[in-house]
């Protein structure tokens, strides 16, 4: 799991415990309905305890999340110090929320939650919610170790750091609210850690975030989509998955020019379906099939006998041979033209790549002509001599100067990450208030 799944599950059980209140009822103990409550003291003592493990898992997180990004999370809030050689990360809002996290782990006299307490289902729905944030935590270390801090940007870090200050501020709501459950331990001076938390968060959002953050971590490896093919234009959005997989080799020089034919041509044929819907994505395929019939050209000058390529050019050909299938007058979904713009990106970008690296190493030779015909063959007119070399230098071939201005997706044609449902509800978790007279009428109904 990406910190993308692992965070919006966290987000997501926090967001729904912060609109639950009247806890001791829900643990079980005394109401209107039931003066002498469901579960016994010692009962919701032992749930209580389990919460409180879970909880110490979440703010194990926290603390070490934003340890891990802390040298390069920086304050947007213009600093009055102007000495270079002392770094701004040791004030500010981040690394004061570091102090209270810190502060608020040791205090606390609860243990981490073990394997058996994340991978056993409970009864109560309360505990269960803490189960499933406490196990997201738990799957977020992988995803947030400190190997992270190396490839992420300091807005992808702010990111990050908003996140754990949104978290934080949701513990110190929480802990106040758990309070009436017997042998309940508070956290230590929560005061300090929902002011920095809060204080965190604003510093954090003056300036705009990188969320592809969520991508980061562990990616299961891209597997082809097997089974009978699924009907109409989806089956043609499996054959190009199934290609881009395939691609993983490097292919000879006859069967890359077989790809990139077969992408010239399903744009082609797929810019009147997407018109329709999106036309400037249909513009975007029709610039797509011109730059692959230019490439494809240039590539007739190339030739190599190194690599195989035999399975993806076979799923190219289950490309064209699924798009005839299609009805002139299908429409499209937006999901699925959506699909196809992912998988056509990270094609051009893997095409490219082998473009680019099969010239630089050799695999990918010139033709070029000699000045003496071939005087062997029973042809009436003798062709010249040609030799396949080595190019010189990668930028002199025309293809890869295609493929690097044209062919491979800009910076700018990739969307900017958003937040996400996940983090605006934990947001408006955090100030939601139950509306007037609701918490009473809260009971047992038919």
């Amino acid at each position: 799991m990406m910190y993308g799944e692992t965070g919006e599950l966290m987000r997501t059980q926090l967001a729904a415990l912060l609109r639950q209140y009247r806890i001791a009822q829900r643990l079980g103990g005394p109401s209107r309905w039931a003066p002498d409550g469901l579960a016994s003291p010692t009962e919701r003592e032992e749930l209580g305890q389990q919460i409180q493990q879970y909880r110490q898992t979440v703010i194990t997180w926290c603390s070490r999340t934003l340890q891990t990004v802390q040298t390069i999370t920086f304050s947007n809030v213009p600093s009055r110090r102007a000495d270079p050689f002392r770094p701004d990360t040791e004030d500010g809002a981040t690394a004061e929320l570091v102090r209270a996290l810190e502060h608020t782990r040791r205090h606390s006299s609860a243990p981490l939650a073990t394997i058996g307490l994340l991978t056993t289902p409970s009864d109560n729905p309360v505990v269960e919610l803490w189960r499933q944030a406490a196990r997201a935590a738990a799957l977020a270390e992988h995803d947030t170790s400190g190997e992270l801090a190396h490839r992420l940007t300091t807005p992808q870090a702010q990111a990050l750091a908003g996140d754990v200050a949104a978290i934080a501020q949701a513990l110190v709501v929480l802990d106040q609210r758990y309070r009436s459950i017997p042998g309940w331990e508070h956290l230590a001076d929560p005061g300090r850690l929902g002011w920095t938390a809060l204080a965190t968060g604003l510093d954090m959002s003056l300036d705009q975030p990188d969320y592809t953050v969520d991508q980061a971590g562990w990616r299961p490896r891209i597997k082809p989509i097997r089974g009978a093919p699924k009907p109409g234009i989806l089956g043609v959005l499996q054959a190009e998955h199934n290609l881009l997989v395939r691609l993983k080799s490097i292919p000879t020089a006859m069967n890359l020019r077989l790809i990139v034919d077969s992408q010239r041509l399903l744009s082609s044929h797929l810019h009147p379906y997407a018109e329709r819907v999106d036309p400037r994505l249909a513009s975007q395929w029709q610039a797509r099939a011109t730059t692959y019939a230019l490439v494809q050209q240039q590539l007739r000058n190339l030739g190599g006998r190194l690599g195989k390529g035999n399975i993806a050019a076979a799923e190219a050909a289950n490309v064209l041979g699924r798009l005839k299938s299609v009805a002139p007058g299908t429409v499209i979904e937006p999901r699925v033209l959506d699909g196809f713009q992912t998988v056509f990106n990270r094609v051009d970008t893997r095409i490219a790549d082998i473009i680019e690296e099969g010239v630089t190493h050799a695999t990918l030779l010139q033709r070029v002509t000699l000045p003496r015909v071939v005087d062997t063959t029973q042809q009436l007119v003798h062709p010249l001599r040609e030799r396949f070399i080595p190019v010189a230098h990668a930028a002199d071939a025309a293809v890869v100067r295609t493929v690097r201005d044209q062919l491979r997706p800009s910076a700018g044609e990739v969307q900017r990450a958003t937040p996400g449902r996940s983090r605006a509800d934990l947001h408006a978790a955090l100030v939601y208030r139950p509306t007037q007279g609701v918490a009473e009428r809260e009971g047992p109904r038919l």
